[in-house]
C-alpha cells in the first residue's frame, strides 16, 4: 500500500487535541445524510474513520452487515479498537489504510464514507475514483468537509479572524483545500458516480459555556502545538509574540457568556 504524497499532511497535529475534538462525534449528528442509505447486512468502508466514533454507531445500524474504518494514524485506530471492544462489536475491524490506494477488490462494499478527511488532501477526485471502485454496482458513497468560509463566531475578536485565515493556509501549505467541499456534488459526478445528491450540515456549533470552553481548549492545543508554530513562523505568517497574543484572546473568548462559534460542512452522497 502506498504513503499519502509528500506534500500532504494532516494538519491537526496535536494528537490530544485531535482526540478530543473528534472522539465526540455521533453519526446520527454528523452524517444524518448517509444513514437512511443504509440497511442492516450492509458491508461499510469508513475512511479516516479516526477513533471510530462515527464507524462504530454505523456498526449497530448495519449489523450483521461487516464495517472497515481505516486510517493512517495507527494509535488512534488502537483507540478506535478498545473502544469498539468496550461496545462489544463484534462486525468492525480497523486497519491501516490509504484512501488513494485501496487494498480491497473492486465491487466490495455497499457503501462507503469519507468525514473530514478530504479537505486534507490534494486530489479529492483520485479519492473519489478509488472509494467508487470499491463499491458495489448500485452501492452509495458519502463525504462531508468543513467549509472554511462559512466560519461564524461571535462576539467580534480579532484572533478569531487571524486564526481562521491563518488556519485556511496551514491546510493549503499542507496539500489540503480547506473550502473545496462546495464542489463536492461536482465532483462526485467527474468521478463516475451515476447520480450525486448535495447537503450540509451545521453540527460544528458551540453556543454554551461549557461548549465553548472545551472549543477554547481545543483550539489552543492545536495552535500550541510545536509543528503549528514552527510553520507559522518559517513562514512569516504571524509573530510568536501575535501567537501569545492569540492564546490568551482564544481562552477570554471561550469564558464568555455570550460566545459562540459555528461552521457549516458540505456534504453530497453518490450512487455507482
Amino acid at each position: 500500500m502506498t504513503t499519502q504524497p509528500q506534500n500532504e499532511f494532516y494538519s491537526l497535529s496535536d494528537a490530544e487535541a485531535q482526540r478530543a475534538y473528534v472522539s465526540v462525534r455521533r453519526a446520527a449528528e454528523w452524517v444524518p445524510f448517509f444513514l437512511p442509505h443504509l440497511k442492516p447486512g450492509f458491508s461499510v468502508l469508513d475512511c479516516g474513520c479516526g477513533v471510530g466514533s462515527i464507524t462504530m454507531d454505523i456498526a449497530e445500524l448495519v449489523a450483521p452487515g461487516e464495517v472497515i474504518g481505516i486510517d493512517m494514524d495507527e494509535s488512534q485506530l488502537e483507540i478506535a479498537r478498545a473502544h469498539s471492544k468496550q461496545r462489544g462489536l463484534t462486525n468492525i475491524t480497523f486497519e491501516q489504510g490509504n484512501i488513494y490506494q485501496l487494498r480491497f477488490d473492486d465491487n466490495t462494499f455497499d457503501a462507503a464514507l469519507a468525514h473530514t478527511l478530504l479537505y486534507h488532501l490534494s486530489d479529492q477526485g483520485r479519492a473519489l475514483r478509488e472509494m467508487r471502485r470499491v463499491l458495489k454496482p448500485g452501492g452509495v458513497a458519502a463525504v462531508s468537509d468543513d467549509e472554511f468560509n462559512s466560519v461564524t463566531y461571535s462576539p467580534e475578536n480579532t484572533s478569531w479572524r487571524k486564526l481562521v485565515d491563518l488556519w485556511k493556509k496551514v491546510v493549503l501549505h499542507n496539500g489540503g483545500n480547506p473550502v473545496y467541499s462546495r464542489h463536492l456534488r461536482g465532483l462526485m459526478l467527474e468521478a463516475g458516480f451515476v447520480r450525486a445528491e448535495g447537503h450540509a450540515v451545521a453540527t460544528e456549533h458551540y453556543g454554551t459555556l461549557e461548549e465553548t470552553r472545551r472549543w477554547a481548549t481545543i483550539v489552543n492545543g492545536v495552535i500550541r502545538s510545536p509543528d503549528f508554530v514552527k510553520l507559522v513562523i518559517a513562514e512569516n505568517w504571524i509573530t510568536q509574540a501575535e501567537l501569545n497574543e492569540m492564546y490568551g484572546e482564544i481562552e477570554k473568548w471561550g469564558e464568555r457568556p455570550d460566545a459562540f462559534f459555528a461552521i457549516m460542512y458540505c456534504t453530497a452522497v453518490g450512487w455507482k
